[in-house]
């Protein structure tokens, strides 16, 4: 008897519906990692080092949560199914920590205590909607190609929520009127970019979980697994000394760290290495866009084709070559004029090319968790999707403390602990910033190889495990225990 979800096409709402869900994570992630540093330091005045010391102490905590409430959710049953009350809790006071970041400057400027006790809270409620929401993907079909189609949705909402939030923030919110004032060091827009960050939390939560509602109603039952203390613990354990985890999450903490730290340094490369103006600055989102919709396209036909694994290395390594070259050609003097829009557009086009890379790893080592679900499955008799996935959210969350924390360094050891116009920055110190940015997109590439080779599973093996659990009779779920 075949058990849990079926393997036919998930309809499009549904995958829709589910990657809605994915939306408040690109609005923090976009917030946090693109304009948090530069808000804080640049703006309000905080050393380089304390505000990524925050956003790392902040994810710290929020990692070490993360099994917990994926292991709960796991447990949790009730009439609206396992997860969706989960999304229905924290939509709001979500939206309200988020607003609150950036609409007290004067308080926070003067409570770094409060600040990071503000970014906790954002992270931790982020969390308890996006691990049972990520989950779903394992419930909803036991499909190789299905999950890469709810994984490519999610990712495509997600970033197209970054994206928006980016786009009205360089576009809208952050643009100064003055020709002569850079608009992201301009404190007056950073409150309305909280604010409208804060309602789309609340319209995509909310709406996502409303309409996967009935799908999740109608699935069948899962296996009950124990609730007391020990055997949440013991699921945690298993899942962290799984082979296939273990290879998958040493990969992609590397392919996060890349992300987070391209991500992270954009506005300061953009600044005060490229030169670059509000005008030239506006367009950046478009080639994010490119690059969102570029592999939201072909990250399918890529699987395939390749395979996940495969396609991750492929995609991690061609990404950190591909983000190293435009700051060889600018010290080498291979380069346009620094700050004219031809140096913009070529530059664009490198930037575009290095974050599809980085979309695609990224999209594929994630769909690459639903699989380890039925391995262990078959291994140890239990689902424990939340475990999983909050696992994997967990290691990516150090990859992004990595990213940020380089970023923060590498700030700091070029001299922008103060506040500097990017006029009066002097050349010398430019060049050697993009040297270590290059030379750290081709580390990251490699290291991320490094663990992705060594996950095992690919489509014949996933398939052969769910013939074995198709052939198994699944026990009572009021009588089933896990296998030891």
């Amino acid at each position: 008897m075949n058990r849990g979800a079926p393997t036919s096409k998930l309809p499009t709402r549904i995958k829709a519906a589910h990657g809605l869900g994915s939306v408040t994570l690109g609005i923090k992630e976009s917030g946090l990692t693109t304009f948090f540093m530069i808000y804080y330091n640049q703006v309000l005045g905080f050393d380089p080092r304390v505000v990524s010391l925050i956003l790392i102490g902040a994810m710290f905590v929020d990692a070490m949560v993360d099994p917990l409430i994926g292991r709960l959710s796991d447990a949790t049953r009730t009439r609206l199914g396992r997860r969706l009350p989960w999304l229905y809790g924290a939509a709001l006071p979500m939206a309200v920590a988020w607003a609150l970041l950036w609409m007290s400057p004067d308080v926070a400027a003067h409570s770094t205590l409060g600040l990071f006790l503000n970014v906790i809270a954002v992270r931790v409620l982020v969390s308890a909607c996006e691990i049972p929401s990520i989950s779903l993907v394992a419930e909803l079909t036991r499909d190789y190609d299905e999950r890469t189609a709810l994984m490519r949705f999610r990712f495509l909402f997600g970033w197209l929520g970054g994206l928006l939030a980016v786009a009205l923030a360089y576009g809208y919110f952050l643009k100064s009127d003055d020709p002569a004032t850079n608009g992201l060091l301009d404190p007056s827009g950073y409150a309305a970019f909280g604010l409208f960050g804060a309602a789309l939390i609340v319209v995509s939560t909310l709406g996502s979980a409303f309409g996967q509602q009935r799908r999740i109603l109608a699935l069948p039952p899962p296996p009950a697994a124990a609730h007391h203390s020990k055997a949440m613990l013991a699921d945690i354990v298993l899942a962290f000394r799984n082979p296939a985890f273990v290879a998958l999450a040493s990969g992609a903490l590397f392919v996060t760290t890349g992300y987070a730290t391209t991500i992270a340094s954009t506005n300061y490369m953009m600044l005060y290495v490229w030169q670059m103006s509000d005008a030239q600055l506006a367009w950046y989102p478009a080639g994010l866009a490119i690059a969102v919709f570029g592999a939201f396209a072909a990250v399918g036909h890529a699987h395939r084709r390749f395979g996940k694994r495969d396609t991750a290395i492929g995609a991690a390594l061609a990404s950190g070559a591909i983000a190293f070259l435009p700051y060889a050609a600018r010290n080498l003097g291979w380069w346009p004029e620094l700050g004219s829009w031809t140096s913009m557009a070529l530059l664009l086009s490198f930037q575009t090319t290095s974050l599809f890379g980085l979309i695609v790893a990224t999209i594929s080592t994630s769909s690459m968790v639903a699989e380890i679900v039925e391995a262990h499955e078959v291994d140890h008799g239990t689902r424990i999707e939340g475990v999983f996935f909050a696992g994997y959210l967990m290691v990516q969350k150090f990859g992004q403390a990595l990213g940020i924390f380089l970023v923060g360094q590498l700030v700091a050891y070029v001299g922008l602990s103060d506040r500097v116009r990017p006029e009066d920055w002097p050349a010398s110190t430019a060049a050697t910033m993009a040297w270590i940015f290059a030379g750290l997109m081709i580390l990251i590439g490699i290291m991320a190889t490094a663990g992705l080779r060594r996950y095992a599973i690919d489509r014949a093996s996933h398939e052969a495990r769910l013939a074995a659990l198709a052939s198994t009779p699944r026990r009572p779920a009021d009588s089933e225990e896990p296998r030891p």
